[in-house]
């Protein structure tokens, strides 16, 4: 017979063999649910799809696996030779005239700007000192663009991640 889930009165039902593959279906999907945010009603399982795609796009917001990731920054940069053009990008950045990973792609001379500037997660002192310094400030907030002078040039960088 079909197994269920019951809470405020909805039901949601699927076929199962045993207790056990109840229990692992159940336990996966109410992770899946309490990671994007939703309400666990028929109407708010029916938005999950919209609220994952969502969430892709949202600047910083936790993902299930982000404990994989911990003690760790994440950050986007922009690599240019001198400050005044990175001042001029992030200008052009903050009065939405390019979105940060356009201006990556195009203006970027760090191979990462094929990624739109992303460099993923980093340890302490993985990074330049100065780039290091800026990326695990505790003042530094997630989504803001900064600027930092290193020896390979001048950087645009949004943080991505606290550690």
């Amino acid at each position: 017979p079909a197994k269920g889930l019951s809470l405020r009165g909805e039901t949601l039902r699927w076929g199962v063999s045993d207790d056990r593959e109840a229990l692992l279906m159940m336990s996966f999907g109410i992770l899946m649910i309490f990671a994007a945010g939703t309400a666990f009603t028929p109407a708010g399982l029916a938005g999950l799809p919209a609220q994952r795609t969502a969430a892709r796009h949202a600047s910083a917001r936790a993902g299930v696996f982000d404990f994989l990731a911990f003690g760790k920054a994440g950050a986007s940069h922009i690599l240019v030779s001198d400050n005044a053009r990175a001042q001029r990008i992030k200008a052009q950045i903050e009065a939405g005239q390019v979105n940060f990973a356009d201006a990556a792609r195009e203006f970027s001379t760090c191979p990462s700007g094929a990624k739109g500037g992303d460099l993923g997660t980093f340890g302490p002192g993985q990074m330049v000192g100065a780039f290091n310094d800026y990326c695990f400030d505790p003042d530094t907030v997630v989504g803001e663009l900064g600027l930092v002078k290193t020896k390979f040039g001048s950087h645009v960088i949004k943080l991505t991640k606290k550690p």
